[in-house]
């Protein structure tokens, strides 16, 4: 008995400690007030294209931060590509198009204008044009295909991760900015890692999330974890720039965005 209440005590002494260190230690690599192209922003009141036009429209906007749906082609090519039924009535034979099919033709809004498909390299020719922009992934988090098809964007790549597992690749790849997705959040095997962060500078601390606006309120436990360790968020979605300041304002936990409207 005098065991397990001595196992119990150093159990909470090492846990407390952990999260003392993990606030004090906490601080990533993504500004305060930091506001997010959701699916390169909106175009035309058009959300979830991935086109150069939105890219474009985000940039002109001042924003720095524009994040794409990266999936994978048949052929093993990365595109931006949300769904086929997102906006946008182009239909493609497969869900990721084939590279090819992509690129045969522009995308036709469902307003009745057309926009033009992003593949990796016309990824790359607008960042790369841009060397102020970050480039924010979701979807793929592989960082040898990321690493592979934009190797000169690597150290501005914001990689939102969807595994523990990969969460430590994509950190210790060196990419600007890993982020835990919310799907893979589990305190537990956070606090674990940042306790292996504490004795093994191999190990990378968990120092950021991505979570949804709607998870983060109904989930009252993780709300709370995510409190008690001052654990930085990227939160998806604020409809436009007012609605964004209103939540930076009243969230200390709040350092990203993704907005729609721009």
């Amino acid at each position: 008995m005098k065991k397990i209440i001595l196992y119990t005590i150093a159990t909470v002494v090492l846990l407390a400690v952990a999260l003392v260190l993990y606030v004090r230690d906490n601080e990533p690599n993504v500004p305060h007030n930091t506001v997010i192209a959701h699916a390169g922003g909106n175009i035309d009141s058009l959300t979830y294209t991935n086109s150069r036009e939105a890219v474009e429209h985000a940039i002109a906007q001042g924003v720095k931060f524009i994040e794409l749906d990266i999936v994978i082609s048949p052929e093993g090519e990365p595109l931006a590509f949300h769904s086929s039924d997102d906006m946008i009535d182009t239909i493609y034979s497969c869900d990721p198009p084939h590279m090819g099919e992509f690129t045969a033709a522009p995308l036709r809004g469902r307003n009745g204008k057309t926009y033009t498909p992003l593949t990796w390299r016309e990824i790359n020719e607008i960042f790369l044009s841009h060397p102020d922009l970050i480039f924010v992934v979701d979807k793929t988090d592989d960082p040898v295909i990321l690493e592979k098809f934009f190797p000169k964007l690597k150290q501005r790549m914001v990689v939102e991760c969807f595994s523990m597992e990969r969460y430590k690749e994509v950190a210790r790849a060196g990419f600007k900015q890993a982020m835990l997705s919310e799907t893979a959040i589990r305190p537990g095997a956070v606090i674990m890692q940042n306790l292996k962060h504490l004795v093994c500078s191999d190990e990378p601390r968990v120092d950021m999330v991505a979570i949804g606006r709607y998870t983060y309120i109904n989930a009252r436990g993780l709300r709370w974890f995510i409190k008690l360790c001052n654990l930085p968020m990227a939160m998806w979605s604020a409809t436009d720039q007012n609605r964004a300041n209103e939540m930076f304002n009243h969230n200390p936990q709040l350092r990203a965005l993704y907005t729609n409207e721009l």
